[in-house]
């Protein structure tokens, strides 16, 4: 036989802590604080190991990319999608933007969408496409998730609830 005894007032102050960790003020604060910085250090690693376990290991450039590369002083086959490093400072540099709402806060990373050259850039890497010669190119992700960031993203909230909602329990 199993008997549990509760107490509804531990339990009552639990969930208010909880409430007040995850109201639209506090995780607007986190994911500003905590999870818009993440991202941005897990694009700079992408771009510098050219790929990861979110984007895959980027594709080797195309024979003749690397010669117009080398011709205009970039080097050959590295790094990839880092020439003028407009894409990367974008992609690293570029805070994103935190939306509250009564339900909570959206984080939108990168803050806006790029257009002109940059933004074909970014649409490139992403998607991939067909280049100048009629040639297709692969997607070279700089931005992407995976596992590991879904889990720390929820060892972060479990933190962030312990840390701002555990003042109250």
């Amino acid at each position: 036989m199993v008997e549990i005894y509760g107490n509804d007032a531990g339990v009552q102050r639990m969930l208010e802590a909880v409430d007040t960790a995850l109201n639209p003020v506090a995780i607007s604060g986190f994911l500003s604080e905590v999870i818009d910085p993440y991202l941005r250090k897990e694009a700079r690693s992408r771009f510098n190991t050219e790929g990861d376990n979110a984007s895959g290991k980027w594709a080797p450039l195309a024979d003749s990319t690397q010669a117009i590369r080398d011709s205009m002083g970039y080097g050959a086959s590295h790094p990839i999608n880092r020439r003028e490093d407009e894409l990367y400072n974008y992609v690293v540099n570029t805070p994103g933007g935190v939306q509250t709402n009564p339900l909570g806060a959206t984080l939108m990373f990168p803050k806006n969408y790029p257009g002109g050259d940059l933004g074909e850039k970014l649409s490139a890497a992403q998607t991939g496409g067909v280049g100048g010669s009629g040639r297709s190119f692969p997607a070279r992700k700089v931005y992407a998730l995976g596992q590991d960031d879904l889990y720390f993203v929820l060892l972060a909230l479990a933190s962030h609830i312990e840390r701002v909602g555990g003042q109250m329990i």
